[in-house]
């Protein structure tokens, strides 16, 4: 797998219906993102909450007979031999500095942008942390789908307010104990 790919391209229409979806069903169960890489930024987390350090608790997630599936098949167009388990919406314009993905997640990460941002990876996968070594920047407008590796160190700067976005991972650690989410729309 490369550090990072431009997989899909979401059509304008589809693009407008999830957002939609986003603000009227997720948008009421946003919270500030407690990471240290993301002060002020908005976020919900899909399915389950994972944990972002080794003492912290598996959380409900939100759970959506429309959204998920769809985000499901997206992401099966990007790796048709698995299936996304967890997924964290970010909204507006606060982005997150440099960071690789904490141990719950697998590698493979899949971003479906909903609005204009700059997404940028170190395609150096062992530089030091804060420091990237190798920075690849896009610019993204809404609709794309970028299929990288969560290992490496990325951020994403010059959100827009309006923006959008859903990452979604397989978990390498899970829950010892089922912990139900929170059914919406």
């Amino acid at each position: 797998m490369a550090p990072i790919r431009r997989a899909l391209r979401i059509d304008p229409d589809t693009v407008r219906t999830v957002v939609d979806h986003l603000a009227r069903h997720v948008a009421p169960h946003l919270a500030p993102d407690v990471s240290n890489y993301a002060r002020g930024r908005q976020r919900a987390w899909l399915e389950i909450e994972a944990p972002l350090g080794p003492t912290q608790p598996w959380r409900p997630g939100l759970a959506s007979h429309r959204l998920w599936p769809w985000l499901a098949a997206v992401w099966q167009r990007v790796d048709p031999d698995t299936q996304p388990q967890v997924g964290l919406v970010v909204h507006g314009d606060t982005g997150i500095a440099w960071h690789r993905d904490a141990s719950y997640a697998h590698a493979r990460a899949v971003l479906v942008n909903l609005g204009p941002c700059t997404f940028e990876l170190d395609r150096a996968r062992d530089s030091a942390s804060g420091q990237p070594a190798d920075p690849a920047s896009l610019e993204l407008r809404g609709g794309e789908v970028l299929d990288f590796d969560c290992k490496h160190q990325h951020r994403v700067l010059d959100a827009d307010p309006s923006r959008w976005s859903v990452v979604l991972w397989r978990l390498k650690r899970h829950p010892r104990r089922p912990v139900p989410p929170l059914r919406i729309p």
